[in-house]
């Protein structure tokens, strides 16, 4: 045996003495209601997509546009300080 298996195995021991606690079936069926309810509110863009649900301009258009425009600034930026650092 290596010291791997003795840790593994004093983890299981210990573990294993651990009392085993159960949900309350009131809590769980309330945690469950919530999760279902939130549910329908975060559809996935690939489900609206199939549902034939537009995503609004902002995500479709202006949103990479805006992405695509700040990472072209910031890679000109390091480029110039870049360039400046060597001497051009």
């Amino acid at each position: 045996m290596n010291a791997n298996h003795d840790v593994d195995d004093r983890v299981t021991n210990a573990l294993s003495a651990l009392p085993a606690y159960d949900v309350d079936p009131a809590r769980a069926a309330q945690i469950l209601e919530r999760c279902r309810a939130g549910v329908p509110a975060r559809v996935s863009g690939r489900m609206r997509r199939a549902r034939g649900i537009k995503a609004p301009l902002w995500h479709r258009v202006i949103e990479p546009a805006l992405v695509a425009g700040l990472s072209v600034v910031f890679l000109a930026e390091v480029i110039s300080r870049a360039l400046r650092l060597e001497g051009f």
